[in-house]
């Protein structure tokens, strides 16, 4: 027997007037910034913030965000689930791709089939994995027709699942599973890299009109969007700018109208003397700046060295110092995600020799000394926060270990192919939670070939557990293994968090109506800018 599930949201409108625009009516447009080019315009090839960034507002998929519900309804308006949680059975409403075209439940499936191509370069396929026979389709263990995906008709399609996913609605709502045309997809093979003027048949709130690589893009709004009548932006502006002092000056001519991540953050040097005048707002992010260990790189193969380096890391001072708006990292997961009763300090900061002790049992099985260390290399990135971290993390270990380490920097589409081939010692990154559930957290390091297990960690007991876990029906037995597989993380340490992220940002005061959703994101379709006359 199958029961209905719909999806609720409530959404506040301000009345039920047309949100048509007079001919004579000024333009509503929104000035950005971001600080790279967007490294594809395939929403299932994103794997950088940015990038995603720009996909959530070309595209959309069977559910969403906003800012009053963690996950709505969106091209799908309505959800069956079987008893059993293994079967959602998907209703597409009538939605149009920015060409005219009926978007279809091949469209979606097709999409996420192509995703499990092995052949198919897709960072974020691990999250597909709970769907029947996805994660053997992708390592080309089975053919990609006995995947749990099957359309049922042209608005309707099915997904079966390996075990029950209670968060699955929330996960379809990350970029990843946002479905591309098949017009694209077929009559032009590069169309996912913008060459020669071409833009993207979208899905989602706006289009892309112009892409000047290294200066400008501009979206405007999509006639053809679902739901045109509650977007107010008319269009909006990202100029291209990798330097934070620069696009602080641009804010204060009034030339930008928001700073803050993703659309560039405000220097760290700044943020005293603009929450000493009132102007900073912030909000919480599900997401944590960490130190990943590279576990297949020399000394990092031993535990001992790793919690070492990770014990000698004054969190405190980096709050106070440096990441002034930060929260500082004792515990793995940040507080929007964090499990019941997790709040057990990771690191006694004030005891120092703790590390040291750890530094020395890890010498002393590999048979070293404090000397044979100097070699390490910890790399950044080279833009916001990571040198001045880098730095002072780098002081740190020689005062508290004695080890004086190198630093490297990297532009970051460099540093991120680094971390995802594990060719690194150590790295200063961000983990960004994709969906709202700890999960999201615990799946990255489940398998050593996910792009994003950045340490490279790998735990037969851990794994069992995440397993486990998918199969508990009752939330506080799901807790208590989650509970368990966190511990033995912790106890390997492969990576250590630093602080837990907040978002400073600055709004010129002729914006209004910027809303925030629950994960702590702009949402900007009903933003309206009211410059003076």
């Amino acid at each position: 027997m199958k029961i209905k599930a719909f999806l609720v949201c409530l959404f506040f409108l301000a009345g039920c007037t047309s949100h048509s625009q007079k001919k004579d009516k000024p333009k509503n447009i929104l000035r950005l910034n971001i600080v790279q080019d967007p490294a594809t315009l395939d929403p299932r090839k994103s794997s950088d913030f940015v990038t995603s960034t720009l996909h959530f507002l070309l595209y959309e998929g069977v559910t969403k965000m906003t800012p009053y519900s963690l996950v709505c309804p969106a091209i799908a308006d309505e959800i069956e689930v079987s008893d059993d949680g293994l079967e959602y059975k998907f209703h597409l409403r009538d939605a149009k791709w920015s060409n005219g075209n009926e978007i279809t439940s091949y469209d979606f499936v097709k999409s996420w089939t192509d995703m499990l191509d092995p052949q198919f370069p897709c960072p974020n396929s691990h999250l597909l994995y709970c769907i029947y026979n996805a994660q053997a389709a992708k390592s080309g263990t089975v053919p990609l027709k006995e995947v749990g995906l099957h359309i049922i008709d042209h608005k309707t399609f099915c997904v079966i699942l390996e075990h029950p996913t209670p968060h699955l609605p929330e996960t379809l709502s990350f970029c990843t599973f946002f479905p591309v045309s098949q017009i694209d997809a077929v009559t032009n093979p590069e169309w996912s890299e913008g060459k020669n003027g071409h833009s993207p048949i979208s899905s989602g709130p706006f289009i892309l009109t112009k892409w000047s690589r290294g200066k400008e893009i501009v979206l405007e709004k999509n006639p053809y969007y679902y739901d045109a009548d509650h977007v107010d932006l008319d269009e909006i502006h990202l100029s291209i700018i990798d330097n934070e002092t620069t696009c602080l000056h641009l804010f204060e001519q009034g030339e930008l109208d928001i700073l803050g991540v993703p659309y560039t953050g405000i220097p760290t040097d700044a943020l005293e003397s603009l929450r000493g005048q009132g102007r900073i707002q912030t909000a919480c992010l599900p997401a944590s700046s960490i130190c990943t260990f590279n576990l297949g790189a020399f000394p990092f193969t031993n535990k001992h060295i790793r919690k070492a380096f990770a014990g000698a890391i004054n969190r405190a001072e980096i709050v106070k110092n440096l990441a002034i708006l930060g929260e500082a990292g004792y515990t793995f997961l940040p507080p929007s995600l964090m499990l019941e009763q997790e709040y057990e300090p990771l690191f006694l900061e004030k005891n120092p020799q703790i590390a040291k002790s750890n530094l020395q049992k890890g010498l002393l099985e590999l048979h070293l000394s404090t000397s044979d260390l100097q070699d390490i290399v910890l790399i950044h990135p080279t833009t916001g926060i990571y040198p001045r971290l880098a730095q002072v993390i780098q002081d740190q270990w020689k005062k508290n270990l004695g080890v004086e380490i190198r630093l490297q920097p990297y532009e970051f589409k460099v540093f991120l192919d680094k971390l995802t081939h594990h060719n690194y010692d150590m790295a200063l990154c961000v983990l960004i939670a994709q969906y709202h559930d700890p999960m999201s957290f615990f799946e990255r390091f489940e398998s050593v070939q996910n792009p994003k297990n950045y340490p490279g960690y790998c735990n037969k007991t851990y794994r069992k557990l995440l397993s486990l876990s998918h199969r508990c029906k009752d939330s506080k037995e799901r807790l208590t293994k989650l509970h368990e597989a966190l511990a033995v993380f912790r106890e390997d340490m492969p990576l250590c968090p630093i602080y837990h992220c907040h978002n400073p940002y600055l709004v010129q005061k002729h914006v209004k109506n910027l809303q925030l959703h629950r994960g702590g994101s702009f949402h900007l379709l009903n933003v309206r800018t009211e410059k003076k006359k």
